[in-house]
């Protein structure tokens, strides 16, 4: 008889029962099974009791395992080491970590060179070479830790904050051209100082007006359909603040402001003609305020030519040809710059591309431009991964506004771009630029990681049955009652 058979028939000899079992059975806990199995515990059977019997059938299928015990519950659990590699395949935490590795690098490359550039002009002017980098210190503190807190803050608190924001910018737009209140500069009025400490209300008016035009498009995203209502929408997010602005005056801002406003109503899906009916406008006012504005005239022919006069308009534009002309291809060495002792006009702000292409060269250029290049990259990645149309929005408005600055000021000092004043983020010597620009990193760094940034709401979703007056469709119990 076979063993099914014997199976079907029920005896229990004890010869059905393979000789192993036994053998497992009376092996002490503290053996080793000959076949290279973990040791089995010793079971001891009671006569008479359906645990002491062993029947053919569950012989043939062999003994049961017993519960896992807690030792082997610990081995199964997931070890840290994969939780952290679960951790790091969330979306968008890739993207964060490497926008805010770019961020700290372009920030340490600019204390670098803030320090290098600033340490003649800081002796010779308060008596001390490490006063300028002091200043610069504390304003890269309080920017990390604002970049640090806002990337935990929801991104949609600053669609409720917007138009409290954009008051408070315009509010300190006009308090600077207040006499006695803002102070003047070099013939501009752009700056509050407060204890020696200066604020220029044009850095958050940016952010002010990024936010609010974001906001306005999401809800009234219909208004950009059409001509009278793109009109609106770009007036009240740039004319105000661009007004307030020309009035200190800086062309420079008002072209940054502008650039990332029209790209936040672009990215939301405004019509070509639009924008370049809008871009036509611009373009054309501009030239006015040049044509118009003596200074302004003299930029521009400079920038033509600016060896016809080198010691007199031309004579910032020469001498920054001339620093990155020295620097060659690896530069004269970190610190032995030439150029920052007097020759070289504001070296630690809008012309501190100069003193890098004169101290690490062309290598020095590449790596700066790189790293623009890398984080504005990254920042437009995050805006086209986010499926909410406000943080979408809020990202394109940030990074077009950081890749303007840096394409001003960069291109300014290679002269390829009229000057216009515009500081490099993150690296130009500037309290407000450096605080407000890691700030809206933050903002960036929490749309890269939101939920709501992956969350896409299906058209059944938004328009459901009775809250939206769609078509209610009987349920299958009513129509079974039916």
């Amino acid at each position: 008889m076979n063993t099914r058979s014997r199976r079907q028939a029920g005896d229990g000899r004890a010869s059905d029962v393979p000789a192993w079992v036994g053998e497992r059975a009376s092996r002490r806990p503290d053996e080793e099974d000959p076949t290279g199995r973990r040791p089995v515990v010793r079971r001891r059977a009671t006569s008479g009791s359906a645990a002491g019997r062993t029947t053919p059938g569950k012989a043939a299928s062999g003994t049961r395992r017993a519960a896992p015990k807690a030792g082997r519950s610990a081995r199964l659990a997931p070890r840290p080491r994969k939780a952290a590699r679960a951790r790091a395949a969330a979306p968008g935490l890739r993207e964060r970590r490497l926008l805010l590795t770019l961020t700290l690098g372009l920030l340490l490359y600019g204390l670098v060179m803030a320090y290098s550039a600033s340490t003649a002009k800081a002796f010779f002017t308060y008596g001390s070479s490490y006063y300028v980098i002091e200043r610069q210190a504390v304003f890269a503190a309080i920017g990390v830790a604002a970049m640090l807190i806002l990337s935990r803050v929801d991104y949609v608190w600053w669609q409720r904050a917007a138009l409290p924001l954009f008051a408070v910018a315009l509010t300190a737009l006009v308090l600077v051209l207040v006499p006695g209140v803002g102070s003047r500069i070099n013939g501009a009025q752009r700056w509050i100082i407060i204890n020696g400490f200066s604020f220029s209300p044009s850095e958050l008016a940016k952010l002010a007006c990024i936010t609010m035009a974001a906001g306005l498009v999401v809800q009234r995203p219909h208004d950009l359909l059409s001509g009278k209502g793109f009109t609106r929408l770009a007036v009240i997010c740039v004319g105000p603040a661009a007004v307030l602005i020309m009035l200190e005056p800086d062309l420079g801002s008002t072209i940054v402001l502008g650039f990332s406003v029209v790209a936040v109503l672009v990215v939301a899906g405004a019509r070509g003609r639009h924008v370049m009916a809008l871009a036509a406008a611009g373009v054309t006012l501009v030239g006015m305020l040049i044509v118009f504005e003596p200074y302004r005239m003299a930029r521009i022919m400079t920038f033509v030519d600016p060896w016809k006069d080198p010691q007199g308009t031309g004579f910032q534009t020469t001498q920054s040809l001339i620093s990155i002309a020295s620097g060659r291809l690896f530069g004269v060495g970190l610190g032995n710059s030439i150029q920052k002792f007097g020759f070289l006009p504001e070296q630690t702000t809008d012309m501190i591309t100069g003193i890098i292409g004169e101290e690490l060269g062309l290598i020095g250029l590449l790596v700066l431009i790189g790293l623009y290049v890398g984080l504005v990259w990254i920042i437009l990645r995050i805006a086209l991964s986010c499926h909410e149309l406000y943080g979408k929005l809020l990202a394109v408005g940030i990074g077009c506004a950081i890749a303007g600055q840096a394409v001003i000021n960069i291109g300014a000092a290679l002269s390829v771009l009229p000057l216009t004043g515009v500081p490099l983020p993150l690296v130009s010597c500037g309290g407000t630029s450096l605080v407000v620009v890691l700030a809206s990193i933050g903002i960036v760094a929490n749309i890269a990681t939101n939920r709501r940034s992956f969350i896409v709401a299906s058209p059944e979703r938004k328009a459901r049955p009775g809250r939206s007056g769609g078509d209610r469709r009987p349920s299958d119990a009513g129509a079974r009652r039916r």
